[in-house]
């Protein structure tokens, strides 16, 4: 599966590389929101994986407060937990996302988003996904990319990359500063 999520990865990339070439979707400011990103990403996985494959977004992970993630993906045999992060402000947003990671770590948050999986097949690997943007125009947002992941958990990720936009068509200079991440851990419980 993590060649897969690697694939998925890279295609996004490549689907972003094909709209910022024509199109560059903010105006007056540096975001797209997260959304984008987990749409495109969630397309690319079922593009790389097939029909063998659902997914849904705003899936609840609590009851008790309403808690959701961005996305899940489900295989017959794999469950994939997905939140996607604007690095706005570094510092918040990177305890914002550790927060995630425990979340989605919960064994609580994988029997309720397991719960509706029909036919649901035993043993089942499970993945976390960190997917998140940065514009990497002030010092902080440059250390966060540079020290990705490890900004987030000194523990060895199943996988992680950072890639950077330099290579677009356009002329404007916000092409060197805008970056995609993405960290995956494999989800024990």
């Amino acid at each position: 599966m993590i060649n897969n999520i690697r694939n998925a990865f890279n295609r996004t990339y490549l689907r972003y590389v094909h709209i910022l070439n024509k199109y560059y979707p903010a105006h007056k400011s540096t975001g797209f929101t997260e959304r984008n990103l987990t749409n495109n990403f969630v397309a690319a996985m079922e593009n790389e994986i097939g029909e063998n494959c659902i997914s849904w977004f705003e899936a609840p992970i609590s009851l008790e407060n309403k808690a959701h993630i961005d996305a899940v993906i489900f295989t017959d045999n794999t469950t994939i937990l997905i939140e996607a992060k604007r690095f706005t402000s570094p510092e918040s947003k990177v305890n914002s996302v550790k927060s995630d990671i425990e979340r989605m770590h919960l064994s609580s948050s994988i029997e309720l988003l397991e719960k509706g999986l029909i036919d649901k097949v035993e043993p089942r690997k499970r993945y976390s996904i960190v997917l998140a943007d940065v514009w990497t125009e002030n010092n902080g947002k440059k250390e966060l990319f540079e020290n990705w992941p490890k900004c987030l958990s000194d523990e060895e990720f199943a996988y992680s990359d950072k890639i950077s936009f330099g290579g677009l068509h356009s002329q404007e200079f916000w092409k060197h500063n805008y970056k995609l991440l993405i960290a995956v851990n494999e989800i024990q419980i």
